[in-house]
């Protein structure tokens, strides 16, 4: 099953241009990954441009000379993966597209993130928000990291954490520190 997702960007106008995404939607991973590696307007755009994707990756361009498709054995583990570019869809069925909320909820979307004209990135939590209302990524990160027992914020690190990764994740933290348990 997936968390699916919507990237995207605010226009001048006040309107939301984006993408879809299929996989890993939550704010531990996609959330994460915006905050941590498309943190300027070119980028976003470069993202965006790519068209709907099947995941979100800290690269969006793969290796020319390593093999890179949808299929698992073929895709490079650092790379967004395209329904366009990797899956040879039709690119007017995959282009960015100007959404709302709504139509994100009408997809099945259950957040939708939105790199502001201010460079910020925010997001709507479509599924525990009775209104759409923006929210801070990194704000809202730091208070899940916090909720879940980081004594600091994982770094390239994505998705979900059990008690026990928490736990190491923790220890190695503190050994590095010279920190004895």
């Amino acid at each position: 099953m997936s968390t699916r997702s919507f990237i995207c960007k605010e226009t001048p106008d006040g309107r939301y241009f984006g993408i879809y995404c299929h996989s890993d939607g939550y704010l531990t991973y996609n959330g994460a990954l915006l905050v941590d590696h498309y943190s300027d307007a070119e980028k976003v755009d470069k993202l965006i441009a790519l068209g709907d994707l099947s995941v979100l990756a800290e690269k969006i361009d793969p290796d020319p000379s390593r093999p890179h498709s949808f299929e698992y054995n073929e895709r490079q583990d650092d790379v967004c993966v395209a329904y366009t570019r990797d899956r040879k869809e039709k690119a007017e069925d995959t282009r960015a597209r100007f959404l709302t909320p709504q139509d994100a909820l009408e997809s099945w979307g259950e957040y939708m993130y939105v790199f502001g004209q201010d460079g910020v990135w925010r997001y709507f939590d479509l599924c525990a928000d009775e209104e759409p209302v923006l929210h801070d990524v990194k704000e809202d990160l730091a208070k899940e990291y916090k909720r879940m027992g980081f004594i600091e914020p994982p770094k390239d690190c994505y998705g979900f954490w059990s008690e026990q990764s928490v736990a190491e994740y923790n220890a190695e933290i503190r050994k590095k520190a010279g920190v004895l348990q």
